[in-house]
């Protein structure tokens, strides 16, 4: 399980400013954001891979539900409003992996996966929420959405001493 720090907690504050009716979390891990997601979503649903990282949000709360799997795989037929993911984004340059922070060789590409899992699960006028570093090829990143037809906005930015963490919206 990754444990909270500074990329959890501000995505945490920017998705306190939505609203609607379903949300959904990608890679619930602590779950953290789902906790925020419930206080202004009627059902929230969080995934994640690592069955021992849902077993402890079970009880969470009553308009939460958890469901183990990669990325938005298991959920069919189900629109949301809001997706959300704080993916591992570290470029993996090392023989030894670590799969709460190993992004892929350039950092992007498990967002890129998840982004890929989650973009039919979207309403109409729904939105993708996610964080990276600068630390990642964001050039791959802008264009994987040019040519997928997606608009993006940056929503926020937070400077940390060993790296810049963004928050973007994408839109269908």
């Amino acid at each position: 399980m990754y444990s909270p720090s500074d990329d959890t907690i501000f995505l945490a504050s920017i998705v306190s400013h939505y609203h609607g009716d379903f949300a959904l979390e990608i890679g619930t891990s602590s779950g953290t954001i789902l906790r925020e997601l419930s206080k202004n979503y009627s059902i929230t649903v969080g995934t994640d891979i690592d069955f021992c990282s849902l077993k402890r949000l079970l009880m969470m709360s009553a308009n939460s539900r958890v469901i183990c799997c990669d990325a938005a795989s298991a959920l069919c037929n189900v629109k949301f409003d809001l997706i959300v993911f704080n993916p591992p984004y570290l470029p993996n340059r090392l023989i030894h992996v670590d799969k709460n922070v190993d992004g892929g060789p350039t950092g992007i590409e498990v967002s890129i996966h998840f982004i890929k899992s989650a973009i039919d699960k979207l309403t109409n006028d729904g939105k993708i929420l996610f964080l990276i570093s600068n630390l990642t090829d964001t050039k791959k990143l802008a264009t994987f959405i040019s040519k997928n037809n997606l608009s993006v906005r940056k929503v926020a930015q937070k400077e940390l001493f060993y790296e810049r963490l963004q928050i973007f919206e994408l839109n269908p």
